[in-house]
């Protein structure tokens, strides 16, 4: 039976979100977001998230599941989050998005490193010290 917290298929076609990442205006990302992307795969700004994803800069996409919008702040509207793992530059990283229809906007939600990293890349990762330049987020 359908839970609606939670989905194992894509509430958004994945292929519009991508198309959208061509026109930088239907696209939202919030400052922390832009920050992990930059930390964790030196993506600066907002143009450079959106050309690596419109080029298949998320390899291997894969994705996890769908679930309700946790802060929305109209209860009564059911906003959905798409949540996919993907591989770059060796790691596995994460996104999220949601579409905002008031607004006819994308919004990245999340863009970091997955918390589902196998044992040997998190000891790599952390062999290189990358997490103390990051700030400890992993």
């Amino acid at each position: 039976m359908y839970n609606k917290k939670k989905r194992n298929y894509p509430h958004y076609d994945f292929e519009n979100f991508k198309k959208a990442c061509k026109n930088k205006d239907l696209i939202y990302i919030p400052n922390d977001v832009l920050a992990d992307a930059d930390n964790y795969f030196r993506l600066r700004g907002k143009k450079q998230i959106l050309d690596f994803i419109e080029n298949n800069g998320l390899e291997n996409l894969h994705y996890l599941y769908s679930n309700e919008w946790k802060n929305n702040p109209n209860k009564n509207v059911i906003i959905m989050i798409d949540n996919y793992e993907f591989t770059s530059w060796g790691k596995l990283g994460f996104i999220a998005f949601r579409y905002n229809n008031k607004r006819n906007k994308w919004i990245i939600k999340s863009f970091h490193l997955s918390k589902n990293m196998n044992d040997a890349m998190r000891n790599v990762i952390n062999k290189a010290d990358i997490i103390n330049k990051l700030g400890g987020k992993i």
